[in-house]
């Protein structure tokens, strides 16, 4: 039979003291452990943070740059658009181009152009001449009414038409009598009643 050696074999036994000093090493060591590891991760926090940060400061950069760009060179006025028009104006009268519309309006031949355009209007048309005189030997009775109010109708209604009518008072008959004009011959007067005749329909007759 094998034999075995007895002093190979040792008992530990721990007393009370040494059961809470190892338990107290053991917790010791867990929150050394806790701490790190919270350190470590507000460690990877911090650096994610940082990065997002420079992501932004980069894109905020990338944006401005246009702005910046846009922004006048300093030293360099600041045109406003009267400026800028009569500046690009120069500019196309030293590069050969030819002047713009409203350049040209303003030139001395399409000024001449108007006014002779003007020149050729067609005078006014002449105020139609009043048939009748003031005086004269003649008068045309065109018709003699009963109501004053049918007289002064047919009264303004010639003077219309540009005769020199008047009203008559046509004494105890009671009439109004429409009369145009006076004239210095009869001749004169005849061309007018034929008028009336022919244009109004009346029938009037020639008296002195």
């Amino acid at each position: 039979m094998a034999e075995y050696d007895d002093g190979a074999y040792y008992e530990v036994q721990l007393n009370n003291k040494q059961l809470v000093f190892f338990f107290m090493a053991t917790l010791a060591i867990a929150v050394v452990v806790f701490l790190c590891g919270v350190m470590v991760g507000r460690g990877v926090h911090d650096a994610t943070l940082a990065a997002a940060q420079n992501d932004i400061a980069a894109m905020s950069s990338k944006t401005a740059a246009p702005e910046a760009r846009a922004m006048p060179v300093a030293g360099k006025p600041v045109l406003d658009y009267t400026e800028r028009l009569e500046s690009d104006q120069e500019q196309h009268k030293l590069k050969g181009f030819e002047p713009t519309k409203s350049v040209q309006s303003e030139s001395p031949e399409n000024l001449a152009a108007a006014s002779r355009t003007r020149s050729k209007a067609p005078p006014p048309k002449p105020r139609a001449r009043t048939v009748g005189k003031n005086d004269g030997a003649f008068t045309i009775q065109v018709v003699a009414l009963k109501t004053e109010d049918a007289a002064k109708s047919l009264l303004n209604r010639l003077k219309q038409k540009n005769y020199r009518a008047y009203l008559e008072d046509g004494g105890e008959a009671g009439l109004h009598r429409v009369r145009v004009g006076r004239f210095s011959t009869r001749a004169e007067a005849e061309k007018v009643a034929q008028k009336l005749r022919d244009e109004e329909r009346f029938k009037p007759y020639i008296t002195q």
